[in-house]
């Protein structure tokens, strides 16, 4: 039997060469699958918190099937399992502001997060859901983002003002509905407001009787009639005849039918707007015929428009002079009725000393007091200008303006 002698020459290894060939291969197809499988493993903690987010809208839809206060639930309400540690593993955390049912949000934990986006719904008062969010700065993660909230991934300022305008209208048409209800279900009669669908505001008018609703005020009337006799029409007319003025509601119980009706100048009201409108109608034509006859009539001096309180130009404080009207006291100083002394002279008239021929140079006292925001002096009596005019150098028109503001001794 021979032994060959190279057989200890026929065991072959991988050369240098091959084995850094392999390394750089196997580099290469890990810097093409370790990116992906990060992405995934990232792509899989969104929709777990997806997954939850459904789950916070699920439990919230619930709960406002149960709520007997629409209004109430959206202001307060929280989903019953909100979890934010939960939401920390999967680097994502509660948004502080928001976090009820009105409106959840969560955000990246990490406020550099390149890959995870923030996402949101809201829930209006009408039990619908409204998803959005905010796409990441990564582009292979724009898909997802749309999976949530469609075409409201990545909002305009347009949008999100136009959410919020709706947001509102849908709180407001709430509040509206909620509060007609509740006069009804307190079994008032009379007027009240609901929500006009067409002008999306609070203005339709509404009637009832004792709860139920009726089509129109005469309903009303004859509903109270059928029920109480004359007795309620009689009080009514004696109020009216009586021309009386008064803000507050007045009824007369149960023969009204808790109606309350508000009296003024020999008219009734339903609603405490009505009677308030034509309070001011009153109001704004009194005190437009008195700033007509004060200039008529050529008033001078600081003047009120009355009666106040009211709508412009009731209250309206005014200087006047011969039918010009000077809204502050230094634009009436200017006037005809308050024209500067010329040239005055040294001398004291009342001791018999003749004037030296020469201007005083009058100095106003160094405690004067300033001017206000209308530019009139807070104390009038007190305006050092007129002061000097009237006592100093006997100036009859400063005198007239100090006894026009009735400061003692003019």
């Amino acid at each position: 039997m021979k032994i060959s002698k190279n057989n200890r020459n026929n065991s072959k290894g991988f050369t240098l060469i091959e084995l850094v060939i392999v390394i750089a291969g196997l580099a290469a197809l890990a810097s093409f699958s370790i990116p992906n499988f990060l992405n995934s493993i990232k792509l899989n903690k969104i929709e777990e918190a997806k997954a939850i987010m459904n789950g916070y809208a699920a439990d919230c839809l619930g709960q406002y099937r149960e709520s007997s206060n629409k209004l109430e639930f959206i202001e307060n309400a929280v989903p019953s399992q909100l979890d934010n540690e939960k939401l920390i593993t999967l680097g994502y955390e509660l948004d502080v502001d928001k976090k009820k049912c009105s409106h959840l949000a969560i955000k990246p934990q990490n406020e550099n997060e390149e890959k995870l986006f923030a996402f949101d719904f809201i829930m209006s008062s009408e039990g619908l859901i409204l998803k959005t969010a905010t796409p990441s700065n990564d582009p292979k993660f724009l898909n997802s983002c749309k999976s949530w909230a469609g075409n409201n991934c990545g909002l305009s300022e347009a949008q999100k003002a136009e959410f919020a305008r709706l947001a509102a209208l849908a709180k407001a048409k709430s509040e509206c509905i909620a509060n007609y209800n509740k006069w009804l279900s307190d079994d008032n009669s009379g007027e009240n407001v609901s929500w006009d669908i067409n002008n999306e505001t609070c203005t339709r008018k509404v009637f009832a009787f004792e709860g139920v609703p009726v089509n129109s005020l005469e309903a009303v009337e004859q509903a109270l009639l059928a029920k109480y006799g004359q007795v309620c029409y009689e009080w009514r007319r004696s109020k009216i005849d009586s021309n009386n003025i008064d803000s507050n509601p007045q009824t007369l119980t149960p023969e009204c039918g808790g109606v309350n009706y508000w009296f003024h100048s020999g008219n009734e009201f339903t609603t405490q707007a009505g009677w308030t409108e034509y309070d001011n109608q009153l109001k704004e034509q009194a005190c437009i015929q008195d700033r007509s006859d004060a200039l008529s009539q050529g008033k001078k001096g600081k003047y009120t428009y009355g009666p106040t309180p009211g709508p412009d130009p009731c209250g309206k404080v005014v200087w006047l002079c011969n039918g010009e009207e000077f809204g502050t006291l230094s634009g009436y100083n200017t006037s005809s009725c308050n024209p500067p002394l010329s040239n005055p002279s040294t001398g004291n008239p009342a001791s018999g000393n003749p004037p030296s021929g020469n201007p005083i140079s009058i100095t106003p006292p160094t405690d004067a007091p300033t001017e206000n925001n209308e530019g009139t002096f807070d104390d009038r009596c007190e305006d050092p200008g007129l002061n000097v005019l009237c006592n100093l150098l006997g100036d009859k028109n400063s005198c007239k303006t100090l006894a026009s503001y009735g400061c003692e001794g003019y």
